[in-house]
């Protein structure tokens, strides 16, 4: 019984060290990938490529698998010896880390996978929005194209035709309102959501603005549009796309259009 216990304190102490290395590198391996994306030190094929698609899911089950091992391990020591052998934290840390980034991953790609990829979306498709000059000479070669004229999906369907199966609540909102009461009520709502507000224009009732996520910085681009209906009130259309054309949004681009709308919408008499 001695040799087996001796045995088992031989694996499970350096199995400690080794769960306490994978708990703190683990996220900060994360972070960096991250952040370094956000912060342009590494580009978005690193960073959200390589270090979170690639190594990321192997790093995080090592985490589960060297953690639920010494838990286990040390649980048998302490059945045989009626004492447990090395630190438990460093194992329920690595375990936590592994259980908490696998569960992040697996609910990504349950988003990624029931959502069909519409990374232009806006509430005029017939006659979306459309950037200044000067904001499309400001892009990049790599970036999602701007014209919207044209676009299809992944399955080779027109944009407008997805979106309407998708969203088909994404519309032109109309407000009881005039453009210029509306256009600043806009506007405002934009400074609050932190948008990057370019571009402004009350005369023409329209303006530009940029927004990146948290992590990854993934930058996305928005136009909105506010024209008068005729009878005195506005006709108010919003358009968000994706800079990254080959990263699915998760819906990010509706959500925020259908965001702006209600909260447009709610101040309507």
């Amino acid at each position: 019984m001695q040799t087996l216990l001796n045995i088992l304190r031989a694996v499970i102490i350096p199995l400690g060290w080794l769960c306490a290395l994978l708990a703190l590198a683990t996220p900060l391996w994360f972070a960096v990938a991250a952040f370094g994306t956000k912060w342009d030190f590494l580009d978005t094929a690193t960073g959200l490529g390589w270090m979170t698609r690639t190594i990321g899911r192997p790093l995080l089950m090592a985490c589960l698998a060297v953690g639920g091992t010494a838990i286990l391990l040390t649980l048998l020591h302490g059945l045989l010896g009626r004492r447990l052998a090395g630190p438990v934290v460093a194992p329920v840390l690595a375990l936590a880390a592994g259980t908490a980034g696998l569960g992040w991953m697996w609910k990504v790609d349950e988003q990624r996978a029931a959502l069909p990829p519409v990374l232009d979306v806006t509430t005029d498709p017939q006659d979306p929005p459309h950037f200044s000059p000067g904001f499309r000479a400001r892009r990049t070669t790599g970036d999602q194209p701007l014209a919207y004229e044209g676009k299809r999906a992944g399955d080779g369907r027109p944009l407008p035709v997805l979106q309407a199966e998708i969203y088909p609540d994404i519309v032109t909102l109309a407000v009881a309102q005039p453009p210029e009461q509306v256009f600043e009520r806009a506007l405002d709502y934009a400074h609050e959501q932190r948008w990057r507000v370019g571009t402004a224009s009350e005369s023409a009732g329209m303006f530009e603005a940029g927004t990146e996520s948290l992590w990854y910085g993934l930058r996305d681009d928005i136009v909105v549009r506010v024209r008068e209906d005729g009878d005195g009130g506005s006709l108010v259309d919003i358009r968000s796309l994706s800079r990254e054309p080959d990263i699915h949004d998760l819906g990010r681009n509706a959500r925020r259009v259908r965001d702006f709308s209600a909260a447009i919408g709610n101040g309507r008499e």
